[in-house]
């Protein structure tokens, strides 16, 4: 599973898109993906403890859920 979590809080701490992308192991398109989902979605920081990766993910990604 991605690090939905940990892309979000880096960016929110002031990462460029590269450096997320080096740091979690992901392409700079599904960084970018990620965090404009959860801009469009109104997802900001800092991320309460029960927002984990799977929450996010099914938040972010609804339709990945329903397969």
């Amino acid at each position: 599973m991605l690090q939905y979590a940990r892309i979000l809080r880096l960016k929110e701490e002031g990462f460029s898109l590269r450096s997320i992308a080096s740091s979690t192991g992901n392409s700079r398109q599904k960084v970018t993906e990620i965090i404009d989902r959860a801009e469009k979605k109104g997802l900001k920081g800092p991320l309460e403890e029960e927002m984990t990766d799977k929450w996010i993910e099914e938040f972010l990604f609804p339709e990945k859920s329903l397969t």
